[in-house]
């Protein structure tokens, strides 16, 4: 009995540190983030300040500020995506992609419910970064840079879930051919 109680608690303290450890790694993920977005405004004040003393030609600024713009909006996506990560709701799509599979296991649809999720967010970082181009708020350069990353990130997740979904539906006619 005793070695029961004992048994409970070990696992009831484990568990615990493991949520622990898990919400402080997603806290130092926010704070990560954060000063990363700091950092960037710092970094791109201090090379406006650079141009604007004479010490930098145009060109090496344009570059440079481009480049610090694109970091500081995808540090702020980042930080979007991690803040609207659990709020996407894709279960009817998922529904409809696991109907279409013969054999759906738990692991797949817990798969496509994750790739669809990313792509969602994805979508919505997009709309962001076009809101801010009609706001005026981002370079042309910038803007089709992060389009370009996100667009192939969308191709990259596309093709994860068709091969989870053809993966499926080879697994299901293999086993039907043996069965024959």
């Amino acid at each position: 009995m005793f070695e029961a109680i004992v048994l409970v608690l070990v696992v009831v303290v484990l568990v615990l540190v493991l949520f622990a450890y898990s919400s402080l790694r997603d806290k130092r993920l926010f704070l990560d983030t954060e000063r990363s977005i700091v950092s960037a405004r710092e970094r791109l004040k201090i090379a406006e300040r650079r141009f604007r003393q004479g010490k930098m030609n145009k060109g090496v600024f344009d570059s440079i500020a481009d480049d610090l713009e694109g970091e500081l909006y995808s540090a702020e996506l980042l930080l979007f995506r991690l803040k609207k990560y659990n709020e996407i709701s894709v279960d009817t799509k998922a529904t409809l992609i696991v109907q279409k599979l013969d054999r759906p296991t738990k692991y797949r649809r817990s798969k496509i419910e994750s790739i669809l999720r990313e792509t969602e967010l994805i979508r919505h970082e997009m709309s962001l970064l076009e809101a801010k181009l009609l706001k005026r708020e981002i370079k042309d350069s910038v803007f089709e840079k992060l389009i370009k990353e996100r667009e192939s990130e969308i191709i990259k997740k596309e093709k994860e879930l068709m091969d989870v979904v053809f993966k499926g539906l080879i697994v299901w006619v293999l086993l039907k051919k043996k069965n024959l």
